[in-house]
């Protein structure tokens, strides 16, 4: 199972108070359950990419958007999942994804 907590998860954002909790909460499931899994076989991945360059930042539900930095290419964030669920790993920090910026 894989989980997309994002960065928000380790550096909270102002203005994305409820958005940045959620996230950390995510994460933290993440790692539980991964314990309480693991001796069923179930891995679970919890992947933390910054800002990606998708749609999805440019359509607040209220108000207006952040400003964000550069954006990660979609593809190379994706790229670069697919590799850690092909090599085990169980854990994507942010720092996984540096270098994808486009």
């Amino acid at each position: 199972m894989v989980t997309l907590s994002g960065i928000v998860a380790e550096a909270p954002v102002a203005g994305l108070a409820a958005y940045s909790a959620s996230k950390a909460a995510l994460a933290a499931f993440a790692v539980a359950a991964g314990r309480e899994f693991r001796r069923a076989g179930i891995r679970i991945l919890d992947a933390r990419p910054g800002h990606t360059g998708t749609a999805l930042s440019e359509h607040p539900i209220a108000g207006q958007a952040p400003k964000f930095g550069a954006a990660l290419d979609p593809d190379a964030v994706a790229a670069r999942i697919v590799t850690a669920i092909v090599d085990g790993e169980k854990d994507l920090p942010s720092t996984a994804f540096v270098g994808g910026a486009s």
